[in-house]
């Protein structure tokens, strides 16, 4: 019995000491307030989640989670030890400056022993030996060796690799670079040859690498007992080689070992494990982060092809500047390519190849109201400092042109590729010489293409188990996205597609679509929704709307649809979306031309021309489809005073060519050949490519003066630098595009409208004849002031404009987190401002779905403003609103006065989500 007795109490003193020890374990000693975080299991801690591997060049989820859960310095256990983790810029750079006095370096476990950095001899030991170490590396890799003789031995051996790599099929760029950066800064250290040499380094060191980064088991077969197998290798033949030297003093290489050699006797720490391991861990250092971000960097080049073409220009530039083209490459210019730099700078910001620095603290220290216990490790993310949005502004985004801005002291304590304070890389600059001679030699001689490797995987059934718990975790996340406060109400749909098919439903009245209807009465006027797979927040909220709309550059930028972003090209800093300059020059040189000057001087008489040539040409003709000939009208006209387009001697017919377009715009973005995308696409190209014709004609004839808007355009090409050949072909595209569709789309709904409302028409044949009657010269044109003396044309023309509502609505993107109504829209989300639903809300318009011309006479002017958009609204009102308006009252005075019509085929009317007219409405006109 007294065998059950202990046993009973050995298992209850076990559970009570495991207790014990997990609450210890969790709430660590601390003579203070320990930072915010969680220490995790006991032994493991949260070793597993930093494991998991990301898949893209963002902070690594384990960081990332957690600043945002607990701040950016958090504590945690990393492996057993108890880890501080810092993100924290001001923090981090005090630390740096803090070696040997709060803090000193530290390693993992792992490095310690392969690189045998313990004990006071240690390579990384501060003092006398640092700065030997330092010293010894700067002689022979730093700025002097670099301008004396190594930028033309590094020209060499990388022209030799690439034409070594160029004979061959293809090349896995990070194995074969990391050889040749290997083998080149090796034979500066040891005079190695990897001809002659018993041991291929190259070789060795992935082996180690490998073994470094993997769990330290040290049994046969498993990586670390390889990588400590080819430590031992390596360091061997490091040993036998400084014997040699030994050996043969009177032989002078002129390498790092020699001097090394010479120095032993009076530098007393100088041991042969010293140095072997001092050689070792110089090469480690050399191997692996070089050319890890220079794959990167031939990686993400292959997907950017404008910084590819700046890179290739700047390089030819140099060899043009060459008296002689055969000269070597010369420090002097290593520094004229910037833009070169400023891609290699950004490469290693998005890089990152290490996660951060470690240190140890040596004291208690405090920070920000907490306290790290001395003998903790402390781990600097300057990863997150690197693509911080606080800093860099859309860190993800790879863009060297950020460099030019960015002020000196910003990156100082925000970009350290190469550590910071008396730490900072001895070969920081030779790293960055090698990768910019790597690319002159590359961008001036050679050209490569990229072939993913394919593999397959033996885990089947593992893989898709965690398929099946990522998924159901994805779906999670995705019907509950993150923010920063509370989500307006909604629903997000299904995953990828959210909500997009009932949005693109036909509805076919002139009624708000039901996808919004509907969730207006069931969410209210602002609520969350997924269109084509990203968050959207609609928002048919009057003031909240205008609110908006006065934001722009503030709370929200200017957005579009992909599909609309690529045939328009509304991306990079020119896009002629932009804020500031662009946006100012767009809108004025458009006023200029279509504003209420020159409607006034000149427009009005040509409009009146032009509909009546269109209108006799109708009447001609059995019927036709008013949709389709009003937008050739309307296109063909403001063509004329683009560019002085000609519809009879032009190569392309610009009303098909914008009408294929504008079908593959609202169709499925696919773009392969037979599909209305891709069709949108050519033509799209054929528009741009004709107007760029157009372009060089009038720079190679200035002479010649057309008085087109295209003619100021050629002028202010030298004021302002912005406008390239690119930027006015897209900016006259989409100019054109926007006359084309929204004017003839008004004109053909009042076709519907108007014979089925006689009062209304009546009343607007009496106003147009009065026009004619107070008239002195009967044949005289239309003018300004009779433009204004029809005020009820211009209330038919408000009520059609208010119905049809040619879009849905404007697109905005959220700049920053707003607050709404106790909601908040995150950052980065859509915000479709719902203009059609209130221009139909019963709250504004009694009766909204009654075309009712006459209420625009009570209606208030602050009342008009916020709730009727049909030219946008803010600062983005469509510069050609006024233009828009003059054109369908001028098409509505001739037509009452001069003609009458007969609906012969009556189209439907639909919505899907922008209004169409399904087969067609055709007229049959005749002359009075």
């Amino acid at each position: 019995m007294w065998i059950t007795s202990v046993g009973f109490g050995v298992v209850g003193l076990m559970v009570i000491w495991v207790g014990y020890w997990i609450r210890k374990w969790r709430n660590p000693k601390c003579n203070g307030i320990l930072p915010p975080g969680s220490m995790g299991f006991p032994l493991i801690g949260e070793t597993l989640p930093l494991i998991i591997p990301s898949y893209s060049l963002d902070i690594h989820p384990f960081i990332k989670t957690r600043i945002q859960r607990y701040g950016t310095i958090f504590r945690t256990s990393i492996a057993g030890r108890p880890v501080i983790i810092s993100a924290d810029p001001e923090f981090n750079n005090f630390l740096f400056q803090q070696e040997g006095r709060l803090v000193e370096i530290w390693y993992l476990d792992t490095f310690s022993k392969i690189f045998a950095q313990e004990g006071e001899s240690r390579t990384s030991a501060v003092g006398a030996v640092h700065k030997y170490v330092r010293s010894l590396f700067l002689n022979h890799f730093g700025v002097h060796s670099l301008k004396e003789k190594l930028i033309p031995q590094l020209e060499q051996v990388v022209n030799k690799s690439l034409t070594s790599w160029s004979t061959q099929h293809s090349v896995d760029i990070k194995r074969v670079a990391s050889a040749m950066f290997l083998d080149f800064s090796a034979k500066q250290i040891l005079s190695y040859d990897a001809e002659t040499s018993p041991l291929r380094l190259s070789e060795a060191y992935s082996r180690i690498l490998n073994g470094f980064m993997s769990f330290p088991v040290n049994i046969p077969g498993t990586a670390y007992h390889q990588c400590l197998k080819d430590q031992k290798k390596v360091v061997s033949m490091l040993r036998d080689m400084l014997k040699e030297r030994q050996n043969s003093p009177e032989l002078d290489r002129g390498d790092l070992l020699d001097q090394i050699y010479k120095d032993m006797e009076k530098e007393k720490f100088l041991s042969e494990d010293f140095i072997v391991l001092l050689i070792f861990g110089g090469l480690f250092a050399t191997f692996e982060s070089v050319t890890a971000v220079m794959t990167l960097a031939l990686s993400i080049l292959s997907e950017h092809s404008s910084v590819l073409e700046e890179m290739i220009t700047e390089q030819e530039a140099i060899l043009k500047n060459r008296e002689n083209p055969n000269s070597s490459f010369t420090w002097d210019e290593y520094k004229s390519m910037p833009f070169t730099l400023h891609v290699i700078n950004e490469s290693l910001r998005l890089g990152n190849v290490a996660p951060g620095l470690l240190r140890r603290a040596i004291k208690d220290i405090p920070v920000k109201g907490f306290t790290i216990p001395a003998g903790w490790t402390i781990m600097l993310v300057t990863s997150a400092q690197q693509l911080s949005p606080n800093t860099f502004q859309n860190p993800l985004e790879f863009n060297p042109w950020r460099w030019k801005e960015l002020d000196s002291e910003i990156i100082s304590k925000n970009f350290m590729p190469f550590g910071g304070g008396t730490r900072q890389c001895a070969g920081a600059e030779y790293s960055r010489v090698f990768m910019a001679t790597f690319f002159h030699v590359l961008l001036t001689k050679f050209r490569c293409n990229f072939f993913p490797l394919m593999w397959i995987t033996s885990v089947v059934f593992g893989v898709v188990g965690l398929l099946v718990i990522w998924v159901g975790h994805w779906i999670r996340k995705w019907r509950n996205p993150k923010c920063n406060g509370i989500l307006p109400p909604g629903s997000m749909g299904f995953p990828l597609i959210g909500e997009t098919l009932p949005l693109i439903i036909p509805s076919y009245s002139l009624d708000i679509h039901p996808f919004i209807k509907t969730r207006i009465q069931r969410y209210g006027t602002i609520f969350r929704t997924s269109i084509a797979g990203r968050p959207v927040i609609m928002s048919a909220d009057p003031e909240f709307n205008n609110f908006i709309l006065q934001q722009e550059g503030k709370l929200v930028e200017l957005w579009y649809m992909d599909t609309f972003s690529k045939i328009f090209a509304q991306d990079g800093e020119s896009r002629t979306s932009a804020v500031g300059t662009v946006h100012k020059y767009g809108r004025n040189i458009f006023l200029n031309h279509f504003g209420t000057k020159s409607l006034k001087e000149k427009l009005i008489p040509q409009i009146e021309q032009v509909v009546n040539n269109a209108l006799t040409s109708w009447s001609t003709q059995d019927s036709v489809d008013i949709k389709r000939v009003a937008s050739a009208m309307i296109l063909e006209f403001s063509a004329k005073l683009v560019f002085s387009y000609d519809a009879e001697t032009s190569p392309i017919n610009i009303t098909e060519t914008y009408s294929r377009i504008i079908n593959g715009f609202m169709s499925f973005p696919l773009n392969i050949p037979g599909t209305a995308y891709h069709q949108c696409q050519k033509d799209q190209n054929k528009v741009v490519s004709m107007l760029k014709d157009k372009l060089k004609e009038r720079k190679n004839a200035p002479e010649l003066n057309h008085g087109d808007l295209l003619d100021q355009i050629c002028k202010d090409m030298e004021k302002e630098k912005f406008l390239s050949e690119d930027f006015i072909g897209q900016l006259l595209f989409g100019g054109l595009f926007a006359t084309f569709e929204s004017v003839s789309t008004v004109i053909t709904l009042a076709f519907l409208l108007l014979p089925e409302h006689h009062s209304v028409l009546e009343e607007m044949i009496a106003e147009q004849e009065a026009i004619l009657k107070s008239r002195e010269n009967t044949n005289s044109s239309l003018t300004w002031d009779e433009y204004k003396l029809m005020p009820f044309t211009l209330h038919v023309i408000n009520e059609i404009l208010r119905l049809g509502n040619v879009t849905p609505g404007l697109l905005r993107k959220a700049i920053k987190d707003i607050p709404v109504k106790g909601f908040t829209i995150p950052a980065g989300w859509t915000i479709l401002l719902a203009t059609s639903a209130q221009q139909l809300s019963p709250n504004t318009f009694q009766n909204p779905l009654e075309f009712n011309p006459w209420r625009w006479k009570e209606l208030d002017s602050e009342i008009i403003s916020k709730n009727f958009m049909p030219f946008g609204g803010g600062m983005r009102q469509c510069a050609g609103a006024e233009y828009s308006r003059v054109f369908m009252a001028t098409f509505f005075h001739v037509l009452l006065t001069k003609y009458r019509w007969t609906k012969i085929k009556e189209g439907t009317i639909s919505r899907n989500p922008v209004l169409g007219f399904g087969k067609g409405i055709h007229i049959k006109f005749s002359k009075m």
